[in-house]
């Protein structure tokens, strides 16, 4: 279905939001943060991997697929811990997702540049962050993230 595809009940198109799923993935009091290859939206940024949800896709089938595609690692989701709406309209939601310890992530070149794993004082001193990562800290901050599966 295209975006305009959507009416509203006065028979008007409306743009349908973009959504996306994101990995949220700890080893001890770490993050996995990836920085964003050059050739892909919003080049050279640190963010939490994730993409974009395929159509007839779930939120946690999209997870899996994304981790996959951009780390080649096989995660298991946890559970929806947070909603959010990027500034330019893309409904994100937030998964946490378990990862065996003894895997390495590895970066797919044609999508992630680098992978840390991050705490969160490194993570709120970086620079290059995407809008949505200090949104989520300041959520996680506040107890809006849902943690507990």
């Amino acid at each position: 279905m295209n975006p305009v595809d959507v009416r509203s009940s006065l028979g008007r198109p409306q743009t349908r939001r973009k959504r996306g799923v994101v990995g949220v993935i700890f080893r001890e009091d770490r993050l996995l943060i990836i920085r964003r290859a050059l050739t892909v939206t919003a080049p050279g940024k640190l963010c939490l991997p994730g993409g974009g949800i395929e159509e007839g896709e779930t939120e946690s089938q999209a997870l899996v697929r994304e981790m996959q595609e951009e780390l080649a690692i096989d995660v298991i989701p946890q559970g929806l811990c947070w909603r959010s709406v990027t500034p330019w309209g893309t409904n994100l939601a937030w998964w946490l997702a378990e990862l065996d310890h003894a895997i390495q992530p590895i970066p797919n070149p044609d999508e992630v540049a680098e992978v840390f794993w991050m705490t969160r004082p490194e993570i709120e001193s970086a620079p290059d962050m995407l809008p949505s990562l200090p949104t989520f800290l300041q959520a996680l901050t506040r107890g809006e993230v849902d943690l507990d599966f």
